[in-house]
């Protein structure tokens, strides 16, 4: 009785020391130790050797705005017009004078001489290589809607950063060249146009009135319409151009960044100033007597006219700019 109780005891035992031996199942020995693997190390932000390329959009604003008062003036003096009048009719036949299609420029009216208005948008990209953290070289091409035309040019640029963290501020200074642009100018515009004479009488025929011209044939009143314009002027030369600015730089991503800077440009190089000349306006007024010419007085009209400025002259602007760079 007693080996009895002592084997259920021991089986008893056997069965509830089982589930926590076996649980794991048997333990097997593969002879290797096992390595713990580090986590993978954060990408470097801003790189030694680094290629950037940066797309942007830009504001321009100039140094000189607003525009000059130019007033809406007949620039010619006497403001006499040749003409032809027939005494024997009564009618005003045709003007006689050398320039009947007048264009005079009265003077400037954008203080710009680069977008011919205060600002502008525009925009460009740069390449830039950064062979250290720290210092990068580069080439940036620029453009700018100016008035009526475009307004760009390309620089070689240097730039020095200091990251910290994501950021990175930035200065930069640059050299390059500019084309395009213009100025805008007041004009003063006369047209003159002829318009014939109705008549209800018939043409007359040679011998009846001296010279043998019938007062109501080939006869024309001329109407003459003054008015004023602005217009641009565009630049013609290229000029040389000059940047310097301060930024910085948020890395969204080990390649993909976005960035946000200021720069002032400095326009220089070729100097043409305005130029004042006299334009000289000639002709006759003549008196006909039933289509024979009676009178001759000769009528002379002066004026000044502007020959525009293609300088560098108050072309200085400031450029803001905003875009996405992509690093390599």
């Amino acid at each position: 009785m007693k080996k009895l109780t002592l084997t259920f005891c021991a089986l008893f035992a056997l069965f509830a020391a089982a589930p926590a031996i076996f649980a794991d199942g048997p333990e097997q020995y593969s002879g290797k130790k096992e390595v713990m693997q580090p986590a993978p190390p954060s990408c470097d932000l801003y790189r030694a050797h680094e290629w950037d390329l940066g797309i942007w959009a830009a504001f321009a604003f100039a140094s000189d705005t607003g525009q000059f008062d130019v007033p809406e003036v007949d620039p010619f003096f006497p403001d006499t017009d040749p003409s032809t009048v027939d005494i024997g009719t009564g009618f005003n036949q045709e003007q006689r004078f050398q320039n009947p299609d007048e264009r005079v420029n009265l003077g400037q009216v954008s203080k710009n001489q680069l977008f011919a208005r205060d600002d502008a948008w525009g925009g460009g990209v740069d390449v830039k290589y950064f062979w250290s953290r720290y210092f990068g070289a580069g080439l940036e091409g620029v453009g700018f809607a100016a008035k009526t035309n475009f307004a760009g040019g390309g620089l070689a640029t240097l730039t020095a950063r200091y990251p910290i963290g994501r950021f990175a501020p930035y200065i930069w200074g640059g050299l390059g060249f500019i084309h395009g642009g213009a100025t805008t100018y007041k004009f003063f515009n006369e047209k003159a146009t002829k318009q014939a004479v109705g008549s209800t009488l018939p043409g007359g025929a040679p011998g009846l009135f001296p010279g043998g011209v019938s007062p109501y044939t080939n006869l024309f009143n001329v109407n003459e319409q003054e008015f004023w314009t602005t217009d641009p002027i565009s630049n013609h030369h290229v000029r040389g151009l000059g940047q310097l600015g301060i930024g910085a730089e948020f890395r969204v991503t080990c390649h993909i960044g976005l960035m946000a800077d200021v720069s002032w440009n400095f326009v220089f190089g070729h100097d043409d100033h305005n130029q004042i000349f006299q334009i000289t306006n000639q002709g006759s007024n003549i008196t006909n007597f039933f289509g024979t010419q009676i009178a001759s007085t000769p009528v002379v009209n002066t004026a000044l006219g502007l020959n525009p400025a293609n300088g560098s002259d108050h072309q200085d602007f400031g450029m803001v700019r905003f875009g996405v760079t992509f690093s390599y």
